[in-house]
């Protein structure tokens, strides 16, 4: 089950704290806004009771045949799955303006199915260009409220569903987004939202970067290792993938804190709502969320709002500055790069055993890098313990197969109350837990000796 944390006591303060941290929920206003929201509660009952043995096999069908538009996200349960089911992207679509004719597309074929039911008039169908003009109208309305930027298209539209209940929840976690603009329509009546955490800075700056990590460190209480130290602050800005690992993906050390570091964190509280068909969650920037725990058939439509230009606006709070005003990462960061606070740390100590080794070669140094390494898998086994779940096993790659079996025997032995200081030890002693594949490949093999021939 999800752990939960405290909350506030009314969706009024609530929603007040979701405009501080430059979120909003809007519901419709407008009378073709009302519409389309009865529109969107009829469609998700469509599919998720009155026809749900045929959704469902739609959904099945594309899953298990390698369809490539459906997939399953972490947090549902043994029995029920939590879907997403993605749009073609523009690009792909060779079709009329809605992209709905003689698609293979599950999320197309739900929709067909919903218009064959209740006919094809304009005023009772459903389409992808009504779903996608709804989101831009609500884009729309932030941008005057909050006197921003513009968001003029979508990327990455899909919908995201589950036929029952009760599903566990997914654990906090950070969607790479910004410059652009995380949608969530809520579609299904009663429907739990998205929960936002409020992080604790703990009277301290937020997590940006390598500096303010080692701050927050400190004032939890921790003793940083000097040489730990050192790495982080002389390499917060070197360029990894040219020195380093490319498998990550990282750009900088400070960039990818800048984007993911509040995950170390603790949460102050969390903030959800139940929503009515047609409440949109706007959410700016690289906020912490999960799907919530749900005991009922939930199903919303999510996309990326993509801003019309290059610009900074007030409200980005200067995240990923870099990438923004190069452009970068316009309609990129879709939200596929994700990262809970285990998986994140994972990454990071992959990344720092590397530069430790690097750095620190002689004999003499020894003492002191074995040190660093401790420290970061105490934090990596905090982590862990603050939040154990197996699904992280289902989120690493196959390849880092040394990762996947040590973090399998972390879970199991907390999880039963055992000790684990043998297999941290295993971690720090180990070339391979915490590397990356990459890096592994690299390294030069050892060269076996050649047996002497005989002298006759």
């Amino acid at each position: 089950m999800r752990k939960e944390y405290p909350q506030l006591n009314s969706d009024h303060e609530i929603k007040n704290e979701l405009t501080e941290m430059g979120i909003d929920v809007f519901e419709p206003e407008s009378a073709s806004d009302k519409h389309l929201a009865e529109l969107f509660e009829e469609f998700s009952h469509f599919v998720l009771h009155a026809e749900k043995e045929k959704c469902l096999e739609i959904i099945e069908d594309d899953l298990n045949n390698g369809g490539m538009s459906v997939g399953e996200l972490q947090g549902g349960s043994d029995v029920f799955s939590i879907y997403r089911i993605s749009f073609p992207s523009d690009d792909d679509d060779d079709h009329d303006d809605d992209g709905q004719a003689d698609s293979n597309n599950a999320a197309i074929k739900l929709l067909n199915y919903y218009n064959q039911e209740h006919g094809l008039s304009s005023k009772t169908s459903l389409t992808v260009g009504k779903i996608k003009q709804y989101m831009l109208t609500m884009c729309d309305r932030r941008s005057r409220e909050r006197n921003c930027r513009s968001y003029t298209s979508l990327g990455n539209l899909m919908f995201i569903l589950q036929l029952g209940g009760p599903t566990n929840g997914q654990v906090r976690h950070i969607d790479n987004m910004v410059p652009n603009l995380q949608i969530c329509l809520y579609m299904s009546s009663e429907c739990p939202s998205t929960v936002v955490y409020a992080m604790d800075d703990g009277d301290g700056l937020p997590v940006t970067n390598a500096n303010t990590l080692i701050d927050f460190w400190e004032r939890q209480g921790k003793v940083v290792p000097g040489t730990l130290k050192e790495v982080l602050i002389r390499h917060g800005d070197t360029k990894l993938k040219s020195k380093h690992t490319k498998y990550l993906g990282w750009s900088t050390i400070n960039l990818q804190l800048l984007c993911f570091g509040k995950l170390y964190q603790p949460v102050e509280y969390q903030l959800g709502l139940q929503t009515d068909p047609g409440t949109t969650l706007l959410a700016g920037g690289n906020e912490i969320h999960a799907g919530p725990p749900t005991k009922h058939s939930r199903m919303f439509a999510f996309a990326i709002g993509v801003p019309e230009d290059k610009e900074i606006d007030a409200d980005d709070d200067g995240q990923n500055e870099e990438h923004v005003l190069n452009g970068d990462d316009i309609g990129k960061n879709d939200g596929e790069v994700q990262y809970s606070p285990v998986l994140f740390h994972i990454d990071f100590c992959c990344l720092l055993f590397s530069m430790l080794d690097h750095e620190y070669k002689t004999s003499d140094k020894e003492d002191s890098v074995r040190e660093a390494k401790r420290f970061l898998v105490e934090v990596l086994v905090e982590l862990i313990r603050d939040y154990p779940m197996n699904e992280y096993l289902l989120q690493i790659d196959q390849e880092r197969e040394d990762v996947r079996t040590w973090l399998e025997s972390i879970l199991s032995r907390i999880v039963e109350g055992r000790m684990v200081d043998s297999l941290v030890e295993d971690a720090v002693q180990s070339d391979r837990i915490l590397y990356t594949p990459d890096l592994m490949k690299r390294r030069p093999k050892k060269k076996k000796k050649k047996k002497k021939k005989p002298t006759s």
